[in-house]
């Protein structure tokens, strides 16, 4: 039997730069006491965090200039595969600026549009890459669109994948996600923002939380999990299957950037393996968990995952 294979999309990748300072001052000069960079965008985010389970990882992403060659250097050296599109838009910064009170202000670039011709190119690499992984394999689909590229670019991946036998993995927002759902992939996961502007509801708590993915099942999604940061987790499994609740241990956080796409690799490692239930939304949860102190966004560890398993509080609702 093949090796399962975690497809990373990655439509919209960037560097994450991380600045630490004393304070940041609106209107005026700030100085950082340091500066680091690291591969990123969600799917990247997801890519790291699946090889560190074990899992045999393939980021495919639109990837331009120095920064564009500076991310595939990095994730190749962290044993990622990467499949790279060439586009003429060079590859976003975003800042994720941490202050000596461990509040975390981010400012995220918008994607640069491709060239003509470079969407349709990198729809074609993905369908290949989805024709080669086998039945095996997974679909994650994770993040926003640049500019330029039409929403029913996921739709298309989708149902390739459909058409190879691949389950799809979606967490992204707005149009993108809605025609997703539509398209009936077998797992989305959303943060508590993007579940309140698909549905149009408040999801405060978690009664408001259940009811949300199960709205979003009804309109496609064969499961749903929603995260709540500090709060955990939920998961509805199925249409007509278990509800679950995961909650972790109170850590000391570094940042919470990149957990939700840490929490999605842990449930894709998770259903390429078989795992379903309890134990697949405690993986999720660890892994979540494990990205609060990792080094950077998805550099999870496979230790403090297991460290944190038994820690995680989960509820069949």
């Amino acid at each position: 039997m093949r090796e399962p294979v975690i497809l990373c999309v990655s439509a919209n990748p960037g560097m994450d730069r991380r600045l630490r300072m004393k304070s940041l001052v609106v209107g005026s000069i700030n100085r950082a006491s340091s500066a680091e960079g690291f591969a990123g965008g969600k799917a990247a985010h997801v890519a790291m965090a699946a090889h560190a389970l074990l899992a045999k990882s393939v980021w495919i992403a639109f990837l331009g200039g120095a920064i564009g060659e500076e991310c595939v250097t990095q994730m190749e050296s962290l044993g990622v595969r990467v499949v790279s599109m060439p586009s003429s838009a060079p590859t976003r910064v975003n800042l994720e600026i941490i202050d000596d009170s461990s509040q975390i202000t981010e400012i995220l670039e918008p994607g640069g549009a491709p060239a003509a011709g470079e969407a349709q190119e990198f729809l074609q690499r993905c369908r290949r890459e989805i024709e080669n992984a086998g039945e095996s394999g997974l679909l994650a689909i994770s993040g926003r669109l640049p500019s330029g590229v039409g929403a029913d670019l996921y739709v298309s991946l989708i149902e390739t994948a459909r058409a190879n036998g691949l389950p799809s993995f979606i967490d992204s927002s707005g149009e993108a996600l809605r025609l997703s759902v539509e398209a009936k992939p077998q797992f989305v996961k959303v943060n508590r923002q993007e579940a309140e502007d698909m549905i149009g509801k408040a999801v405060q708590t978690t009664p408001e939380a259940v009811s949300a993915a199960q709205e979003i099942i009804r309109r496609g999604a064969a499961s749903v999990a929603i995260t709540l940061g500090s709060e955990g987790l939920i998961w509805v499994e199925a249409n007509d299957g278990p509800v679950w609740k995961a909650k972790p241990p109170q850590l000391q956080v570094v940042s919470a950037v990149g957990s939700g796409d840490a929490t999605l690799a842990g449930f894709a490692r998770a259903a390429t393996q078989g795992i379903t239930g309890e134990d697949a939304i405690r993986i999720a949860a660890a892994c979540g968990a494990a990205n609060c102190s990792a080094i950077a966004p998805g550099r999870i560890e496979l230790a403090t995952v297991k460290s944190l398993l038994p820690q995680i509080e989960v509820q069949r609702l």
